[in-house]
């Protein structure tokens, strides 16, 4: 039997105990019906009591009570928060949460960092269940779910054996609402206009959620729906190619100035520059919509049987496009001409901080586009079977997709045009230079052909997930609390590539459909200087469709500029030749890009639940093992490498080893996780935590896929280089440990402090050793556990607290929330000590201040955190992501019971988000997105 088939059929044997837990027979509790209605009655009772959640404080009750009662460190943010803050994702939902800070993109939510550990460090759930994502590595994009179809958002800390394995940071669990905790029926709806105020854009956002009761209270059945639609707009500086003193490079990130006026640049007219080699302004206008939808069905006949059948669907799609002009600094081999600047003035460290540059310089036209289109649903099933007074038995089965459709939808177009002259002045003490440009570009001026490429990556991520696991019960031992279980995850991630074949085949006025034996129609070739173009007719420009481009940022832009009509524009370049333009600019499956690959992860786990006392104070000690065996199949397409024959200088011959071969690659491993949470009493509302456990995150899945690179120029050791993928590569492990003081002041105060460390063992990173493969002598790259691991440690404050109790009337409505997180790392390679993980901030704090009074809320939040290292080896040095913080607000008065108005807005302040390299006076990077606002009305009936 194959591999494949005894993985199905090991999925198939766990659906199977699976189902026949769902489907048990209901007839074995019918003789204890009669007699259990009246627990059943009572339980409900005190269930609604528990779960329905009204008000801020009240939510923050309920997030501190499933805090305090749980046995390992959990944050915790419930539907109240959720639901009524202006979080339009759960990203943004998250972002609150002590340790944890989120990436933006165009200045809404989407990835979150959990203690200082982003992409690959952290499993999403939800309902306990592994969640599909249309992300094309490991990462979860919270972006892509509404914030209003979820009850409940738990982020465990600390390990439990319970707990699916694979995330060192942290274990992110969603909880969607159950129909029997309704208590009846409930209809509920919100509608909102948001406006956005650097577009004037005004668009909806609605949400409603509907669910009954039925058969006397045995059957609950739960609908919710959201929909969003609005624009974005962020105005945006690009900087690339910093100097760098330290790296004694004279020929880049430098510039010429003809400072003995002949025209041209001498060997002793080249200076260290503030100014960057690269220069983009860009204007992104995004079209983001957003629907999603849960269904739940609850039956529950008695208090011995339970079925929940629950599903979710997300879409969510982006349609914008990035406006942008680029200014070329520094002399590129590939383009004519040699930049030349006059009027230049120098800085007290004698980089040139002003130059202008005249003569028809020339200015790149951009157009580039990366629409989303993503689907991510799941369908589940959970029983619990109470098998008796000590037994319980649950089963659950779900499966879930999610997909990103592109199949070549990405653009990136390039246009060059001229001006007479360039002005850049970096002088000013303003975060970026002042621009002037004479004449200032517009759609009737000449622009040449330079550059069109079509791409995209088409993902489909789809998991099936089964599990079985008892609890044990006992009614007097020395433990309280037995659970063990099995689970089985399988998950196949594909992935298809698209791109254009040469997108430079109609630059340089017709050089490369020459060098390709293209004829073409030459008649719309200009000469401007050293550059011979096409020009583009002016049909395929469309003037500028925005105004106050980077309002709020001091200094001299430029200003708006025109754009591409892509359609209009490929119809030029068929004009010209169309076989050329459908075969090397019209994209085209990139074989070699695609892949699947799949994990099947079987599990097994026992943790001991042991409550007891210790010098007279009470304590909970669960103690956990969980065991896991990974088995990993990697299919794609490498070039045939075994028909490789070389010349005499080491060169391949002739191009026929280019052609793709399918291939599919095997590999497995297993490993053994303990853990262990500590509870004691201190008194009754003051806890001590101590949690120690080992952790694991599996590897990045570009280390999996079935891909191979050569290069027969750079050698090493004599050999040409040859790097692939490696499925059997090991995971990341790291030993992890927790100490938190608890003290709950009230029900909705709490002061809390904890002290955390990480110690992963080695990273995953690609090395080479000379070796044989595929018939011939090599320097094979491969990833693999390096020698070198790193240290994460750090600290979180929170303090909430309620005045109720200790201001008199009016102000007893107020209340805050601050939470501040110190997280560092250090790495063991002495090469990388210096730099700390990436988008990792040092610091980060929280502060909320509320009001709850009668009819009125009111809450005012400010999310802060430092900056982070963005790359570790940008052009000039590493590049960081300065601190930001943004400021939201929002205010609802209720009506009556049935109706409440509602306003809302975020980043009131219109904060700058920026970046540096090497020092912030380098600035690459700087982004203003504006504030939104919101007013609506929600309705419950």
């Amino acid at each position: 039997m194959s591999q494949g088939t005894f993985r199905y059929h090991k999925l198939a044997q766990l659906v199977m105990l699976v189902m026949l837990a769902i489907l048990a027979p209901q007839q074995a509790f019918a003789a204890d019906a009669d007699s259990d209605k009246q627990k059943q009655k009572k339980a409900k009772t005190e269930q609604v009591e528990k779960i329905q959640v009204t008000g801020i404080r009240s939510s923050i009750k309920e997030a501190l009570f499933i805090k305090q009662n749980a046995v390992s460190v959990i944050d915790v943010v419930v539907a109240e928060d959720i639901g009524k803050f202006p979080d339009e994702n759960l990203a943004e939902a998250l972002q609150r949460v002590p340790g944890i800070t989120i990436t933006r993109n165009g200045g809404e939510g989407q990835n979150v960092i959990v203690r200082g550990m982003g992409e690959g460090y952290n499993v999403t759930t939800i309902n306990g269940r592994k969640l599909a994502s249309e992300s094309s590595g490991r990462d979860f994009n919270y972006d892509t779910i509404a914030s209003e179809l979820v009850n409940t958002l738990a982020v465990y800390k600390s390990p439990e054996a319970r707990l699916i394995e694979g995330g060192i940071g942290a274990v992110i669990d969603v909880q969607t609402r159950k129909p029997l905790d309704l208590g009846g029926f409930t209809l509920t709806g919100s509608a909102k206009g948001i406006y956005e105020s650097r577009t004037s854009d005004v668009h909806p956002h609605a949400s409603m959620l509907v669910g009954d009761i039925y058969q006397d209270g045995s059957l609950g059945v739960l609908l919710s729906a959201a929909y969003s639609r609005k624009t974005l707009r962020n105005d945006t500086y690009e900087a690339a190619g910093f100097y760098d003193p330290a790296e004694n490079v004279t020929d880049e990130a430098t510039i010429g100035v003809d400072q003995n006026k002949d025209g041209n640049i001498g060997p002793n007219e080249l200076f260290p520059s503030k100014i960057p080699g690269y220069i983009y302004f860009s204007n992104e206008q995004d079209v983001r919509e957003r629907t999603g939808a849960t269904l739940a069905v609850q039956y529950q006949p008695n208090d011995r049987f339970e079925l929940l059948v629950d599903g979710l669907y997300s879409r969510y799609t982006t349609d914008g496009a990035k406006y942008q002009i680029g200014l070329v600094n520094y002399d590129e081999s590939w383009t004519p001409g040699t930049p030349v600047f006059t009027d230049a003035v120098f800085g007290e460290d004698g980089r040139v901080v002003s130059v202008k540059q005249s003569n028809k310089p020339m200015v790149e036209l951009l157009n580039l586009s990366e629409p989303r289109q993503t689907d991510t649903w799941m369908m589940g099933a959970n029983s619990k079977w109470q098998l008796s007074e000590q037994w319980q038995l649950v089963a659950d089965v779900s499966h879930s997709e999610a997909q990103d459709k592109n199949d070549g939808d990405n653009k990136f177009i390039v246009a060059r045009g001229f001006v007479d002259s360039i002005a850049i002045n970096y002088n000013t003490g303003n975060k970026i230079p002042d621009v002037v440009l004479a004449p200032e570009l517009n759609a009737n001026q000449n622009f040449g052909a330079h550059y069109s490429r079509n791409t995209g990556t088409g993902v489909k991520d789809s998991i099936d997930d089964a599990k079985v696991f008892a609890e044990f019960a006992p009614a007097d031992s020395w433990f309280s609390k037995l659970e063990f279980g099995l689970n089985y995850v399988r998950q196949e991630k594909s992935q298809q590539q698209y791109a254009s074949k040469n997108p430079s085949m109609f630059s340089r006025g017709g050089y490369y459909l020459t060098q390709n034996k293209f004829a073409f129609d030459s008649s719309t070739v200009f000469k401007q200087g050293d550059f011979e173009l096409f020009k583009i007719p002016q049909s395929a420009f469309r003037p500028a469709n925005f105004s106050k481009f980077l309002d709020g940022e001091p200094g001299i832009h430029p200003a708006p500029w025109p754009s591409f009509d892509y359609d209009a524009l490929l119809a030029y370049y068929r004009s010209i030749n169309a076989d050329a333009a459908n075969l090397n600019i019209v994209p085209s499956l990139n074989q070699a890009g695609a892949f699947t690959i799949t994990e099947a992860v079987s599990t097994a786990y026992i943790q001991l639940k042991i409550e007891q006392e210790l010098a007279g104070l009470p304590y909970m000690l669960n103690l956990g093992l969980r065991g896991s065996q990974t088995a990993v199949s990697s299919d794609g397409f490498v070039q045939d490498l075994a028909s490789i024959r070389l010349d005499d200088k080491g060169q391949p011959i002739g191009n026929a080893w280019r052609q793709t071969t399918p291939v599919s690659h095997d590999g497995d491993y297993s490993k053994i996780l303990p853990s262990l949470n500590f509870k004691l009493n201190l008194r009754d509302d003051l806890l001590l935590r101590l949690s120690a456990a080992k952790v694991m995150s599996r590897p990045n899945l570009d280390y999996l896929k079935p891909w191979v690179a050569l290069d027969f120029t750079n050698r090493k050791n004599g050999l040409p280089q040859l790097t692939t993928g490696q499925p059997d590569v090991p995971p990341e492990l790291a030993n992890q440990a927790d100490l938190t003081l608890e003290w709950y002041i009230a029900d909705s105060s709490q002061l809390a402090g904890g002290l955390f460390i990480k110690d992963i063992q080695s990273f995953i990173e690609t090395s080479g050793v000379a070796g044989n493969d595929y018939g011939s002598a090599y320097y094979i790259n491969k990833p693999k556990n390096s020698p070198y691991g790193a240290k994460v440690k750090g600290a979180e404050i929170a303090w909430s607290q309620s005045l109720e109790q200790l201001l008199s009337a009016p102000f007893d409505g107020l209340g805050f929330q601050l939470n501040y997180t110190w997280v560092d790392s250090e790495y063991d390679d002495p090469k990388r000590r210096h730099l700390p993980f990436q988008d990792m901030s040092k610091n980060a704090y929280n502060a909320v201040i509320y009001y709850e009074k009668d009819a009125l809320q009111a809450r005012l939040a400010y999310n802060w955190r430092g900056k982070s290292l963005r790359l570790a080896e940008d052009w000039g040095g590493p590049s960081w992501i300065a601190a930001y913080g943004q400021l939201d607000a929002s205010v609802s008065y209720d009506l009556n019971k049935h109706l409440t108005l509602f306003a809302e807005a975020s980043n009131l302040s219109n904060e700058r988000y920026w970046g540096y390299v090497k020092q912030p006076d380098q600035v690459n990077w700087l982004e203003r997105f504006g504030t939104q606002v919101a007013v609506g009305a929600r309705g419950n009936f």
